[in-house]
């Protein structure tokens, strides 16, 4: 049948009616297949196991905890971290002048909602008066602390600079999230696994070093090693379980589904 040449007619191009019809297919099956796939948006929370702040010193041998620091409310307020921690830790494996002797340690945790935010250094540095010194890079570390589940952890390396006229200051900040019971090192990383539509709950937390007066190199290393000793005690003590959780949240929408009477 030929298309029409009336005014209505000359409306209902062929994109028009093919737009009009996959709309109407997406209207039609929205409902049956996200029942059928169980699928969702908006996330429930997870508490942490423990907070951030019971986190126990005594657990990171060789590191000791030399002082604890509060962000400012205008940054605890930016960040959005009502439950972190910023230490600034002593390897007592090292001599005092080596510049990996002194990593300053800061953890953050946020679950719920639906398109959570992760703030990274890679543009808070730069709203704090730093430059980008060179390209920023993704590496993988072993993690000896975590096989055999976890062989390697994905990193996020940035090194910036800050010029005054009696200051030149270099600082070089690692950092790793935890999401979901995985890890990830970029932002969207953890946008796809909080935002994965099978998944009922979500979480992320972002584990940040850096040392003062090392190089990117020494950085690299000397995270590493820190690493090593701090993600297993936030896997064992603070973060959630959320394979647990996720098991048990299908589990009472399987029952729910076969129950569809129950109040």
């Amino acid at each position: 049948m030929a298309w029409s040449t009336s005014p209505r007619g000359r409306l209902i191009t062929p994109p028009f009616a093919i737009a009009v019809a996959l709309l109407g297919l997406a209207a039609v099956l929205a409902g049956p297949v996200g029942r059928a796939l169980d699928l969702r948006q908006d996330k429930a929370p997870l508490p942490l196991k423990k907070s951030l702040g019971a986190m126990d010193p005594g657990r990171l041998r060789p590191y000791t905890l030399a002082e604890r620091q509060p962000l400012d409310p205008t940054v605890a307020e930016a960040l959005g971290a009502n439950d972190y921690v910023y230490w600034e830790l002593r390897d007592t494996s090292l001599p005092k002048d080596d510049p990996l002797a002194y990593p300053r340690l800061f953890v953050t945790y946020y679950t719920g909602g639906r398109n959570l935010v992760p703030h990274t250094p890679d543009e808070c540095f730069l709203g704090a008066g730093y430059q980008q010194a060179m390209p920023h890079e993704n590496q993988e570390v072993p993690v000896p602390a975590l096989a055999p589940e976890v062989e390697t952890i994905p990193l996020r390396v940035c090194t910036f600079l800050r010029t005054a006229v009696f200051n030149h200051d270099e600082v070089t900040v690692v950092y790793t999230f935890g999401c979901n019971g995985r890890f990830t090192q970029t932002r969207t990383g953890v946008r796809l696994l909080i935002n994965d539509p099978r998944n009922y709950h979500a979480y992320f937390s972002k584990v940040e070093v850096h040392f003062p007066g090392a190089g990117r190199e020494q950085s690299v290393r000397g995270a590493a090693k820190l690493l090593n000793r701090v993600l297993p005690v936030l896997i064992s003590d603070h973060w959630p379980d959320f394979a647990a959780a996720e098991t048990a949240a299908r589990a009472v929408s399987r029952s729910d589904d076969s129950n569809p009477s129950a109040p």
